[in-house]
């Protein structure tokens, strides 16, 4: 069957199209996965170098280290939507959509567990409630990153489910020492959410 010249240059600019969407979505996932560990990982290590130090810091410097994380994670998630607005929610072709569309849906579900965590740890007064939080969060990051690794193929995306579960486990050890908890949490954040949001990005850019 003869292919017209017309035809053939409509397809590929299709396949262009279809890697340049899919680009998009995992350079955008990848920034705003990153800059989550990052900002909230450094969060967690400066709350727990003032910890353990025991800086005497004012009550606005305290603020600043617990607000100032969200605001620029706020301007950077909000400055992904802008740039992808009109593309496809999560790419194009089977696997992709089913590892993005999953990860989305785990990103909620840590919005509904820290809000929920957070509420009864405050009407009962007791705060080791909302450090299960993190564990539970790195359980479910583990097996997200578990089911990516089946359907992509990917080893690195194993290890890192491996790395989200070993984290679980040692953050529910430390659960009883703030200082630590703290710390480690922030070691996590940084290892098993920055440095993969780093990885995606820049594979995507390259791409």
């Amino acid at each position: 069957m003869a292919i017209s010249k017309e035809t053939a240059q409509e397809d590929l600019a299709f396949m262009r199209a279809l890697v340049s969407e899919d680009g998009g979505w995992e350079r955008g996932f990848g920034l705003v996965y990153g800059a989550a560990g990052i900002l909230y990982g450094l969060q967690c290590l400066i709350n727990g170098w003032m910890l353990m130090a025991e800086v005497a810091a004012p009550s606005a410097v305290w603020l600043a280290v617990g607000t100032v994380p969200t605001l620029l994670f706020t301007a950077v998630a909000v400055m992904n939507s802008i740039q992808r607005r009109g593309q496809p929610a999560f790419g194009t072709g089977a696997s992709k959509r089913a590892v993005n569309s999953a990860f989305a849906g785990g990103g909620i579900a840590n919005a509904v567990l820290a809000a929920t965590f957070g509420w009864v740890a405050l009407e009962k007064g007791d705060w080791t409630i909302w450090f299960l939080f993190p564990v539970v969060m790195a359980a479910l990051q583990g097996a997200l990153w578990y089911m990516a690794s089946i359907i992509r193929r990917s080893f690195w995306a194993g290890v890192t489910a491996v790395a989200w579960f070993i984290s679980a486990v040692g953050l529910g050890f430390l659960i009883n020492d703030t200082n630590a908890y703290v710390m480690a949490l922030g070691a996590v954040l940084f290892l098993c959410m920055g440095l993969p949001g780093y990885v995606i990005y820049r594979n995507a850019t390259s791409a």
